[in-house]
C-alpha cells in the first residue's frame, strides 16, 4: 500500500501537516541513557524523526532508550552516522567472584558497553491520524 500524506492546503483547521517527506524506513536503536539526549538532538537537528521509549536489557540488565527513527528516502546512512557520534562505548567495571578463593573476595572485572543496536526495516503503510 502507498504512503499516505496530506498537503498543508488540504489538511482540516487545527491539525497539522504530515512530513514533506515520506517515512519509508522504520530504525530502532537502543540506546544507554548517557547517550540518549544527545542522540535525540542530533536526530531532531537533522529534521529526522524520533519517538523515545523507556527500555531495559542487555547483558547487565541497565536502563536503556529505544529510539523510534522515522527514515525518508536516502537518511538511513545519515542517522547510523549521528547516532556513532553521539553513543559511545565506554569501559564499566562488574564486581565478581574471584574463583578458588576460600572466601568471596569480589574482584573489578572491565567489561565494554555502550554504543547503540541499530535494526531497520521497510515500512509499508505510514499514517498520521
Amino acid at each position: 500500500m502507498p504512503n499516505k500524506q496530506t498537503s498543508e492546503a488540504n489538511s482540516p483547521e487545527g491539525q497539522r501537516p504530515l512530513p514533506s517527506q515520506t517515512i519509508v524506513r522504520l530504525m530502532f536503536a537502543i540506546v544507554q541513557a548517557q547517550d540518549v539526549r544527545k542522540a535525540i538532538r542530533a536526530l531532531i537537528d537533522a529534521g529526522i524523526s524520533v519517538t523515545e521509549l523507556s527500555s531495559t536489557g542487555g547483558f547487565l540488565g541497565r536502563r536503556n532508550t529505544t529510539l523510534l527513527i522515522g527514515l525518508g528516502e536516502n537518511q538511513e546512512n545519515q542517522a547510523i552516522a549521528l547516532i556513532q557520534e553521539n553513543c559511545r562505548q565506554r569501559v564499566e567495571y562488574v564486581s565478581t567472584p574471584l574463583e578458588g578463593a576460600p572466601l568471596p573476595i569480589p574482584v573489578a572485572t572491565p567489561i565494554t558497553v555502550g554504543g547503540a543496536t541499530i535494526f531497520t526495516l521497510a515500512v509499508e503503510r505510514y499514517e498520521e491520524i
